[in-house]
């Protein structure tokens, strides 16, 4: 079995219910590891991963998070939760995880979920995307890098795709769903993480210069505008 994907998990019942049916249904293996030190080090090994998946009721993965995704900068790094609440998931987007969401009701939606994840995520990030650059702002998609003048901005990797996607629509008005459906698919996506993250991006590029405070503007009740 070719195509495989790694598991961050130590409730073993559960990785070897959904295990049986990545394997009978999709051709799908399944490596399952207890931690994220074990899990980093997989990844290492192997590139041929599809996605990482990470049970957040039985791992501890914020301290790695970063890592992991700098790690493996282009794979779905999907986590799923019983425990969910706002903070947690604004917190897990901003350390790399492109997904932060509850469990579904049977271990079929769990794969299924996960599945379109995958195909929206990968089918985004192998696309071909070119530097844009606008005034004295570059933007660099092969590395995520942000650069004003020759400050690098850091910014996380959610942040990075706003900015990118709106400079490559600049002075359209993005509504507030599809902004959200490109960047995280529609599950548990909210118009208060996608304001965190343009609050930060904004932050961020004004601390070099302030002529980007108001590049971003909200259209209230609509949606957002990259303006030039």
């Amino acid at each position: 079995m070719e195509k495989k994907y790694l598991n961050v998990d130590s409730d073993v019942d559960i990785v070897d219910t959904h295990a049986a049916i990545w394997a009978e249904e999709h051709e799908v293996g399944v490596d399952r590891v207890d931690n994220m030190t074990e899990a980093i080090k997989k990844l290492l090994e192997n590139d041929k991963y599809i996605c990482v998946a990470i049970n957040s009721d039985t791992v501890d993965f914020m301290p790695l998070l970063r890592t992991m995704r700098n790690t493996v900068p282009f794979m779905p790094i999907l986590i799923v939760t019983g425990d969910f609440t706002t903070e947690k998931e604004i917190a897990a987007l901003k350390n790399g995880a492109d997904l932060y969401a509850r469990w579904h009701n049977t271990p079929n939606g769990n794969i299924d979920s996960v599945l379109a994840h995958i195909e929206r995520i990968t089918e985004r990030r192998s696309s071909p995307q070119k530097v844009m650059i606008y005034k004295n702002l570059l933007v660099a998609p092969e590395n995520y890098q942000v650069f004003v003048k020759n400050t690098e901005i850091n910014l996380t990797k959610k942040e990075f795709d706003i900015l990118y996607y709106f400079m490559e629509n600049h002075d359209i008005l993005l509504p507030y769903n599809k902004i959200l459906n490109h960047i995280w698919g529609a599950e548990n996506a909210t118009t208060e993480v996608l304001w965190a993250h343009i609050k930060n991006i904004r932050k961020k590029l004004a601390e070099v210069s302030s002529y980007y405070e108001n590049v971003v503007e909200n259209v209230h009740g609509i949606g957002y505008k990259f303006i030039v």
